[in-house]
């Protein structure tokens, strides 16, 4: 049975916040990857991605998803963990997936000035053409899709938490059974 929460969006989606809380909302642990690569690399985000370039980066994001070994967990993922094939399926092995479906105009005002946030992109790639090209991606892997354009960080959370409950109790009706 899967223990485990991982969250998939975007930069700017919230997965840190909403992560944080709604790991005590449920009495689960809480991980963020990012904090995980920064911790490895002893250095923060942007640094490793400078030194390391889209493809070290990618790597090493890959690494750190694989070495992930946690049951009763929130994971808030990298917003580009979606482009790890291995990542992912190591992730679907203990946890759910959900998306934190943010508008693109409200990421971009989230983020700002994304030349600074330490997002994995091909040079001269717009936040607009980066969010086009994850979208499909993300939906594919998601279990779960929570449209939080307009939602405080409590109320998505209450939105997972009631889904959760419904699949635990889904869990336990069909070990019953």
């Amino acid at each position: 049975m899967k223990t485990n929460i991982a969250l998939i969006g975007m930069a700017g989606a919230g997965k840190s916040s909403v992560g944080l809380e709604l790991a005590g909302l449920l009495g689960l642990a809480f991980v963020d990857v990012d904090i995980l690569i920064e911790e490895d690399q002893g250095r923060p985000l942007q640094e490793v991605l400078n030194l390391s370039g889209l493809q070290g980066f990618r790597a090493l994001e890959e690494k750190v998803l694989l070495t992930l070994d946690c049951e009763n967990h929130v994971i808030a993922t990298g917003g580009s963990a979606i482009y790890s094939d291995a990542g992912m399926a190591h992730l679907e092995k203990s946890a759910y997936l959900v998306l934190l479906d943010v508008a693109l105009p409200v990421l971009e005002q989230r983020v700002g000035d994304f030349a600074q946030r330490g997002l994995v992109k091909e040079g001269g790639q717009s936040f607009a053409q980066l969010f086009a090209e994850r979208q499909p991606l993300y939906r594919k892997h998601a279990d779960l899709v929570v449209p939080c354009t307009d939602l405080p960080v409590p109320a998505i959370c209450k939105s997972i938490q009631d889904w959760w409950q419904m699949l635990l109790k889904a869990e336990m009706e069909k070990a019953e059974s």
